[in-house]
């Protein structure tokens, strides 16, 4: 197998596995609403306790569910570059053919990869430097204020807050990639610089294809017709 079609086997498992977890956080936010309405209702029209606990209890979940939507936006926006089905002006691709149709390709491909990789950096930064720490994820030590994450078990216990074994679990291995967050809402903002620097690297690799189909003189199997629904001029 050559070296381009490595890579698109590559992605198109990537992609699956894109399209797996969408679909996972789809029906998760579906289960989530429809038990905190019901929850709701037999709260409200029946005053049960154990409902109004429970509620208590899942107050996270209207934050998931706007979390989940922005998680739903841009894995469709990347599986949307690797099916080329992303919004464009696909003009160039019928007017140009043979080696000058690659190279308009290879520059199409370098260019969306470099602003991808700078908007990743610019909303990771973003993302970072508007955290704030509520008062619940903090913990007051004998050296100063510390994350509830960081702090020993009794010293949470003292406090009368409740750790959140997951978060802290998933906030451990963030923070070894240099991206420490304070909260959980926090964590699930990352999917944003995650998914640009993704759509970089597919688009780096579309432009590493292109180049190899160019120095081997061969053609592109895209060209003859629109290789990017969309816009078309």
């Amino acid at each position: 197998m050559s070296a381009s079609g490595t890579l698109k086997k590559i992605d198109d498992g990537l992609a699956d596995g894109e399209a797996a977890i969408a679909a996972f956080v789809l029906l998760l936010m579906i289960v989530l609403a429809a038990t905190q309405a019901l929850l709701y209702n037999l709260s409200s029209r029946f005053e049960l306790e154990l409902a109004q606990s429970a509620l208590l209890h899942l107050e996270w979940i209207d934050d998931f569910l706007q979390k989940g939507t922005l998680w739903l936006a841009f894995l469709g926006a990347s599986l949307a570059t690797h099916k080329d089905q992303h919004i464009g002006i696909d003009v160039l691709h019928r007017i140009f053919t043979g080696r000058l149709h690659l190279l308009m390709k290879m520059a199409v491909a370098l260019i969306s990869s470099v602003t991808c990789f700078f908007l990743a950096r610019v909303f990771f930064s973003t993302a970072l430097g508007a955290q704030e720490r509520p008062f619940e994820y903090e913990l007051l030590t004998s050296t100063g204020q510390t994350h509830i994450c960081d702090g020993s078990a009794q010293l949470v216990a003292d406090a009368g807050l409740t750790r959140q074994d997951l978060f802290c679990g998933a906030r451990y291995y963030l923070e070894m990639l240099g991206a420490p967050v304070e909260t959980p809402v926090g964590a699930l903002q990352l999917i944003v610089p995650a998914m640009f620097l993704w759509m970089a690297v597919r688009f780096g690799a579309r432009l590493i294809t292109t180049t190899l189909l160019l120095i081997r003189h061969e053609d592109d199997p895209d060209e003859g017709g629109p290789t990017i629904p969309g816009v078309t001029l």
